[in-house]
């Protein structure tokens, strides 16, 4: 036990203090991570419309039309004159332009609105917003003209109560959950990578220490090579775990989001994941020999699966043979542990997806140890 956490203690040593690269992987990386998914998902849903408003129909209607545009939540009304509406559409000063053209209030009064014009170089990502409250507000309008049959005085004072009525009706913003998982779940794809292939880089100081015959030193000490491995992993889980703790810590200190699941929770899944890493980075190993090797095969093999179980975007977007791929990666299953906790399910009765972690990680050691008792071109490890 001395001679592990003596050599626990170097590694960590030579990792942290004189390995920039590895302060790189473990602390950089998370950080970077929380800040690509806050910039992605940050602002979704948090921008204003702007407006921009010509009004040649000088009548109550109209001038009740533009008051009901700037009474809507997140929405700037500019008034313009014709001269000035290419330049504030081409700078993007403003979203679109509505024009009401002379005529307007009578169209609206005969149930056949006409003579206005949405003009947008967004598309209809902005002008359906825009249709959706305006064109509502306009039917209401016309229906009270169709109400009073064609009487002008029934009419008008029907639209006076109409904009007089006692009855409001108040905007409230809620708060949008789903942006705050939607950054959650892109951090968490992003360290699932991360910690995949930080456990592989650690792992391949092994191959490392092999080639530049530092292993076989170490062997000629007290020092065995079952406590060389088992250092090593003990090492990887302790910067794997630093890794978790940085993210979590960055997202609910720095970035201040809520994850909708108990921190507690969200560390124990991303710690039993970094189990699967670390064995996985194990098999790399075995099967490769030489640290080039290693770092080509990962490449292969983390890239690709990562992209397949959703760490980058919903699986949903793949086809259906894609998906049940993904089935059998190990981040797929860490992924849909998240999603359910964040569904309002109790860690507890997901045993079936830790069960199924716990799977992989067994495999993977079982295997690393089979293969690298049989790997002769290197001798023993264990």
């Amino acid at each position: 036990m001395k001679n592990i956490m003596w050599l626990v203690t170097n590694m960590l040593r030579n990792m942290l203090l004189r390995n920039k690269r590895t302060l790189v992987l473990v602390i950089g990386l998370p950080i970077a991570g929380v800040l690509m998914s806050v910039l992605i998902y940050g602002n979704a849903g948090g921008t204003s419309v702007n407006i921009g408003v010509v009004n040649h129909d000088s009548t109550d209607i109209t001038k009740d039309t533009v008051q009901f545009l700037k009474g809507l939540h997140k929405t700037n009304v500019k008034m313009l004159t014709d001269k000035e509406v290419d330049h504030e559409i081409t700078s993007k000063k403003v979203d679109a332009v509505i024009t009401f053209e002379k005529g307007f209030s009578d169209s609206v009064k005969a149930n056949k609105p006409d003579h206005i014009t949405i003009t947008s170089i967004k598309g209809a990502e902005v002008t359906s917003f825009i249709k959706s409250y305006l064109y509502q507000y306009i039917d209401n309008v016309s229906a009270l003209n169709q109400a009073a049959e064609g009487d002008d005085a029934a009419f008008k004072q029907m639209y006076e109560n109409y904009q007089k009525a006692p009855f409001h009706v108040s905007t409230h913003a809620l708060e949008d959950k789903g942006t705050d998982q939607n950054i959650v779940k892109q951090t968490i794809g992003y360290l699932i990578m991360f910690m995949l292939f930080s456990a592989v880089n650690l792992s391949a100081l092994i191959t490392k220490e092999k080639e530049q015959r530092t292993y076989f030193r170490l062997l000629a000490s007290p020092v065995s090579a079952r406590q060389y491995v088992i250092s090593n992993v003990i090492t990887n889980m302790i910067l794997l775990t630093l890794q978790v703790m940085i993210t979590l810590v960055c997202i609910t200190t720095l970035f201040h989001v809520d994850m909708n699941i108990p921190v507690w929770q969200l560390f124990f899944i991303l710690v039993l994941f970094g189990l699967v890493a670390i064995g996985l980075s194990l098999v790399i190993i075995a099967f490769t020999e030489s640290s080039k090797a290693a770092n080509g095969l990962q490449t292969l093999i983390i890239t690709p699966t990562c992209l397949l179980s959703g760490c980058f975007f919903p699986p949903e977007f793949m086809p259906d043979v894609m998906q049940k791929i993904a089935d059998f990666l190990p981040q797929t299953w860490v992924l849909s542990t998240l999603k359910s906790v964040q569904q309002g399910a109790d860690l507890s009765s997901l045993w079936l997806n830790i069960s199924i972690l716990l799977a992989f990680a067994l495999v993977f050691f079982l295997l690393s140890i089979y293969k690298l008792n049989r790997n002769n071109t290197v001798q023993k490890f264990i």
